[in-house]
């Protein structure tokens, strides 16, 4: 087993393996994820271990994160990507090894291992990981799509297929495209102020759209009333998933029932598009009870789908003790 540090020449080979080992869409661990983080003034790091006949075994996508007094961890986001969990230990020991030499405090990774197929394997395989809770959600829905478009909007509550006709007869309109980043920018500082959440800077978003919408990767989506955009969302398209990563509304439209009428034509694209699988991207009935009951209305029936969540894997142990102080 070896490990080799990908360059370009890797990325349809890496997307490829993603796309065909990864349980949910894969696309934090994408090349064009990856891309989209250099383009932030972040170094990117991808790592893929190779069995002894040439096959891949795993890879990881990691990206060394700023903290104060020019420290530094390593972010592995929904991953690593593992064939075999006995490549796991080998992996990891490399991934620290390196970490050690950028000198990073901590390795942090949050793996798409669903608890329920029980990957506790998996995680006896990494020696002192210590659970830190989430960073992506932990919870989420997710719709199958291979299903027709009678049978999804049968599975919806009866609210919601009422409130995507309403949408309708308020003559919402759907359209998509960059030209709307502004909009989607203004609605969401109005969400995050009315939701008491904390939103990425502009210029994350712009950078988000500009590496990844070229190739379609993802698309801004919007409803608009007249022509004034009253919800805007950034939704990827990867592999045989299509995920609703970022949402936003004006609330003084909220009788206009837009988001509804958005989901449903969204959800239709993505079939279009051969899609097998749509993500709502996070549903938590104690954190955001509203935002779950929304999704939740599209298939209340639906069992979440659970992740272990985020672990930390100490390097520089007296520097990780001093980050857990100050974060206190």
């Amino acid at each position: 087993m070896k490990i080799i540090f990908c360059d370009h020449s890797w990325q349809e080979v890496w997307n490829q393996f993603i796309t065909a080992n990864c349980t949910d869409a894969g696309f934090l661990q994408s090349w064009e994820w990856g891309e989209f983080q250099v383009r932030l003034n972040r170094k990117v790091f991808r790592l893929l271990a190779q069995g002894d006949s040439g096959e891949i075994l795993a890879v990881a996508q990691i990206i060394r994160m700023p903290l104060p007094l020019g420290k530094s961890y390593f972010y592995i986001p929904r991953g690593p990507i593992v064939k075999t969990d006995d490549s796991l230990n080998f992996l990891f020991t490399e991934i620290k090894l390196l970490a050690r030499k950028e000198g990073a405090i901590f390795v942090r990774f949050d793996p798409v291992w669903p608890v329920e197929t029980g990957h506790a394997p998996s995680l006896r395989a990494i020696s002192n990981a210590i659970p830190v809770g989430q960073v992506q959600p932990k919870q989420t829905l997710i719709l199958d799509l291979t299903k027709s478009e009678a049978d999804l909007l049968a599975q919806m509550k009866s609210k919601t297929r009422y409130n995507i006709k309403v949408a309708q007869k308020h003559c919402v309109q759907i359209d998509e495209g960059k030209q709307y980043l502004d909009d989607f920018i203004r609605l969401t500082c109005l969400t995050s102020e009315r939701d008491e959440f904390v939103c990425h800077h502009d210029d994350y978003y712009r950078r988000m759209l500009s590496a990844l919408a070229p190739d379609g990767m993802m698309k801004l989506i919007v409803a608009k009333d007249g022509d004034k955009v009253i919800v805007a969302n950034l939704v990827i398209f990867f592999g045989e998933w299509c995920v609703y990563l970022h949402g936003a509304s004006d609330y003084d439209y909220r009788e206009k029932m837009a988001p509804y009428l958005l989901q449903w034509e969204t959800i239709q694209l993505a079939k279009g598009l051969n899609k097998k699988h749509y993500d709502f991207w996070g549903v938590d009935e104690k954190k955001w009870p509203g935002v779950t009951r929304f999704k939740t209305g599209f298939n209340p029936e639906q069992k979440f789908t659970e992740y272990v969540g985020a672990y930390d894997l100490p390097v520089r142990k007296v520097w990780y003790k001093i980050y857990k102080l100050l974060k206190k």
